[in-house]
């Protein structure tokens, strides 16, 4: 059974062209072994955003994030640096924290072990001193593990990966894409969590196709005037959808200046492979993170931003407040009663792929890119170029 999960056969109907294309069968949905290999082929590869620095705007101030089973801790010390740790006691391996706040330092609840914010292991306390009997004990060598850490516009990512390639490099062209947007000026404002019973990818799929709106979200839309969605052109580290009309409207907030007329009239979404998805307005961004627990659980974290011009307006709390990102937050809710649906439909073994729309562009290319990581690249990758009919559907 694994040599035939594994097989490159079983995949060629997904690595034809979109228009002959069909999606990915169910096995990559629910097997261990195939999420396994996802995760290392993938997710322990690349750079992963946990959050934002802005989330942590003050010495003492951090918060806690699970990452492929590992719960690390953010904090910012008290020289005003960004830190990610790992919340894994170095004495026996309790959880040092959970949640968030704001401290001077982090005690883990069973030994008292005692680290400073940077990580570093500054008290190991009892009386008499338990560990000075501990021959060669060295403190210096018993601080919380700091992951790899890199910083874009704000965004904090970290890696597994202990010889990645440096972050800019993975962001490809996308720095330059949305320089307009200026996203370092974007203040963190709130998020919600959610608990979702799907694979990543039926979640993401979903993300980034428009097809099943008129059904799922039929209530939000005006069907004499759909949303056309456009596929942008990519350096393929990056996926990127454009419409000109939101499913929602909104309303009242500051435009950003010095945007292009398309930048100013419309909204992007935006994947950045493999686990952040950045939907960005003329006043405001989105992000989020997919974060996966398990072949069939994923935590799914969405975070609101705008500009800090706009923050510190003495209306925003008015504009921008619990009613605002409940009406704003509907449509993922709609979207949270149909994944679990289709989750269960690749679980159930009788799940036989049908065949791509070609509103399903950046979907074709989710599961390539899997299918490229997990078993290599395809000898001829659809990627390369966009179907003529695809063209024309994109540019609607």
């Amino acid at each position: 059974m694994t040599s035939e999960l594994f097989s490159a056969e079983k995949y060629a109907a997904s690595r034809r062209p979109l228009a002959e294309a069909s999606p990915l069968p169910g096995s990559c949905y629910v097997s261990p072994e195939w999420y396994e290999r996802e995760l290392e082929t993938i997710f322990r590869k690349e750079w992963l955003c946990v959050g934002r620095v802005d989330q942590v705007p003050n010495p003492g101030d951090f918060y806690t994030i699970p990452l492929l089973g590992q719960p690390l801790i953010v904090a910012r010390d008290q020289n005003g640096k960004v830190n990610v740790l790992s919340a894994i006691c170095r004495h026996r391996g309790a959880v040092v924290v959970e949640g968030e706040g704001r401290c001077r330092q982090f005690m883990c609840p069973y030994h008292n072990w005692t680290y400073a914010l940077d990580g570093a292991l500054i008290n190991t306390p009892g009386n008499p001193p338990p560990m000075d009997g501990s021959k060669g004990f060295d403190r210096a060598q018993h601080g919380l593990k700091a992951l790899p850490t890199d910083f874009w516009t704000g965004f904090i990512f970290v890696t597994f990966n202990p010889s990645p390639k440096p972050l800019m490099e993975s962001l490809g062209t996308l720095p330059a894409f949305l320089a307009n947007y200026r996203l370092e000026n974007m203040q963190f404002t709130h998020r919600d969590v959610y608990e979702v019973e799907c694979n990543w990818k039926v979640w993401l799929e979903n993300a980034f196709e428009n097809y099943h709106v008129p059904t799922i979200h039929r209530k939000h839309i005006d069907p004499a005037k759909p949303q056309n969605w456009q596929f942008e052109e990519t350096d393929g580290v990056w996926e990127a959808m454009y419409s000109r009309r939101s499913i929602v409207a909104y309303t009242g907030l500051p435009t950003l200046t010095g945007l292009t007329e398309k930048e100013e009239n419309g909204l992007y979404h935006i994947w950045l492979k493999p686990s952040l998805q950045i939907i960005i307005t003329s006043s405001s961004m989105k992000y989020r993170q997919y974060l996966p627990e398990g072949p069939e659980k994923l935590r799914l974290i969405e975070n609101w931003t705008f500009p800090g011009t706009t923050v510190e307006l003495p209306q925003f709390s008015e504009t921008v407040g619990a009613a605002y990102y409940h009406k704003y937050s509907e449509i993922i809710r709609e979207d949270l009663r149909i994944s679990p649906n289709v989750q269960r439909g690749m679980r159930s073994g009788v799940y036989t792929p049908g065949r791509y729309s070609l509103e399903e562009f950046v979907v074709h290319r989710i599961a390539n890119y899997v299918l490229d990581r997990v078993l290599g690249p395809a000898q001829a990758p659809v990627r390369a170029a966009r179907d003529p009919a695809q063209k024309a559907r994109a540019a609607g």
